[in-house]
């Protein structure tokens, strides 16, 4: 129901109207009634009626001053006019504040019922105009942002579009200026991720931006975030970025890598976007959470297509269990590669020839599951990952290699010690003599195995192990000639170089650890 205010001066006009008309009928509801204009105003601070039905001449105020001063301040409300012929002048002048309904006196209630139904009519078609607009940019409230998002990803993927679309959508998207100079970042979530997290990254950062700066449009280009700002200085930028990067790490424990472009016009988006990309594919030698920009960049690829690394002593060292030479390898390796600079693909290249040349040193099982895990390695973002998948890879099969070996060299030196225990009398006993004659190895290489296995070399440890024997005979027995004992470990017939070394071991002579131990010496 439209509500209508009544204003007459005539009372007996007032109540007739009031009480012939159907307002009810008409859609309306008479809410109340004034005598005089000044009365109909003060009405209006109560209550603001849809529909004023009013007399012109009314003593004080008349009834075009009051139908003015309300146009003034309520546009919306309608009026309905009731007037004698000699007030047509009257009427004309109402007609400038939109009053289209003017009824002639006498009128019945036939008539003011059809002239408010084609008031009613009016509002009735306003409203829908009105419920047509707010649903029209309701809608548009959700399309915009969509809409938004498509034309920036137009705009650095479509060559057709340029300057001519740019001041189309300008307008369209309520932009100020067409001449402003903007940035673009372009930032990418590492690691595996839902598309939730690329949204909540992309809010985080508009959101953090439009609290100081202007954002323009952003989008998603495949997993890519891709923001355009008007121009902001760098280190600001590279600030509010880490600090993104702290509060995402927190919530979602993944990180994002950032690429900040130079500062450019509108139409050289599509190089600023190239430029962005550029410096994101930085992060293979930058790393996971980098924020990149021209002026923290310093760097050239080296796009030489090959380099030569012979990898002959690095496969010995897994074969043989070393596993400090591996990983020196390996990082003079990749060393190389960091301070060369060589493009991604020759890196990967490089890299994969070395993983297969590793790979191929283990057990068939082990090799059969990293084959497996070669596409995991294709996809490796940086040079530190790259370095950190073979320096594992390299390690394990390292390990295998160094427990099979470490079995067998403790075989061979286990039997050396049997050897020794068995030969002792032997003056010739050499090591050179057990690596040629018994076990068939090089004398230095089983020289520093044995020292690595036993704690020193073999000749101080065969020197020790006469004379315990040694001692051993002049504990077990009081009857013995030292020149026979020499003989027996190992001196020949040189009793005194026997003494001599025996006294350096244990601080006496061997009458003198004899006697201090209580035994004696047989004559001879």
């Amino acid at each position: 129901m439209y509500k209508v205010l009544l204003v007459d001066d005539e009372i007996n006009i007032l109540r007739g109207i009031a009480m012939l008309v159907d307002w009810e009928k008409c859609g309306t509801s008479l809410v109340a009634e004034a005598h005089h204009g000044q009365m109909a105003l003060d009405y209006f601070d109560k209550d603001i009626p849809d529909i004023v039905v009013t007399d012109i001449k009314m003593p004080g105020m008349n009834g075009i001053e009051m139908i003015k001063q309300i146009h003034e301040t309520h546009p919306h409300v309608k009026f309905i006019i009731l007037s004698g012929y000699d007030e047509f002048e009257f009427a004309k002048t109402a007609m400038a504040y939109s009053v289209k309904h003017y009824l002639l006196k006498p009128s019945n209630e036939n008539k003011i019922e059809q002239a408010l139904c084609e008031v009613v009519d009016e509002l009735n078609e306003e409203k829908q105009k009105e419920q047509f607009i707010v649903s029209i940019n309701h809608k548009l409230e959700h399309i915009m942002p969509k809409a938004k998002e498509q034309f920036l990803k137009e705009l650095i993927t479509n060559k057709k579009y340029g300057l001519q679309e740019w001041e189309y959508y300008r307008k369209i998207f309520d932009f100020d200026q067409s001449n402003i100079r903007l940035r673009l970042l372009v930032l990418t979530i590492e690691r595996e991720h839902e598309y939730e997290h690329i949204f909540a990254l992309k809010e985080t950062v508009v959101d953090n931006l439009e609290k100081n700066h202007s954002v323009l449009l952003e989008t998603t280009i495949g997993e890519r975030i891709v923001i355009l700002t008007e121009e902001v200085e760098v280190d600001t930028l590279i600030k509010l970025l880490k600090e993104v990067q702290q509060i995402f790490s927190n919530v979602y424990q993944l990180t994002f890598t950032g690429a900040i472009s130079n500062v450019g016009k509108i139409q050289d988006i599509r190089n600023l976007y190239k430029e962005a990309m550029d410096y994101l594919s930085k992060r293979f030698y930058l790393g996971e959470g980098s924020i990149i920009a021209k002026n923290g960049l310093d760097m050239a690829v080296n796009s030489e297509t090959s380099f030569q690394y012979d990898h002959d002593e690095l496969i010995l060292s897994i074969r043989s269990g070393d596993l400090v030479t591996v990983r020196q390898y390996v990082d003079e390796f990749f060393l190389h590669l960091q301070k060369n600079r060589y493009d991604e693909s020759i890196v990967k290249s490089h890299s994969l020839e070395l993983l297969m040349a590793i790979t191929r040193q283990g057990k068939k099982e082990y090799m059969d599951a990293l084959y497996k895990q070669i596409i995991t390695f294709t996809q490796l973002r940086t040079i530190e990952k790259v370095r950190e998948f073979i320096a594992s890879v390299a390690e394990e099969v390292t390990q295998v290699h160094y427990i099979d070996t470490k079995h067998v060299q403790s075989s061979i030196i286990q039997k050396i010690l049997e050897y020794i225990d068995e030969h002792l009398d032997e003056e010739e006993l050499t090591l050179s003599k057990i690596a040629n004659e018994i076990v068939y190895m090089n004398s230095d290489y089983l020289g520093k195995l044995f020292k690595k296995e036993i704690g020193e070399k073999f000749s101080l440890y065969l020197m020790k192990r006469r004379i315990n024997r040694a001692i051993e005979i002049f504990e077990q027995t009081d009857e013995f000639k030292m020149f026979e004992v020499a003989e027996e470990v190992g001196f020949g017939n040189n009793p005194r170089y026997f003494s001599q070394v025996f006294k350096k071991q244990t601080g006496f002579t061997p009458t003198e650890y004899i006697n201090h131990h209580g035994h004696g010496i047989a004559n001879g």
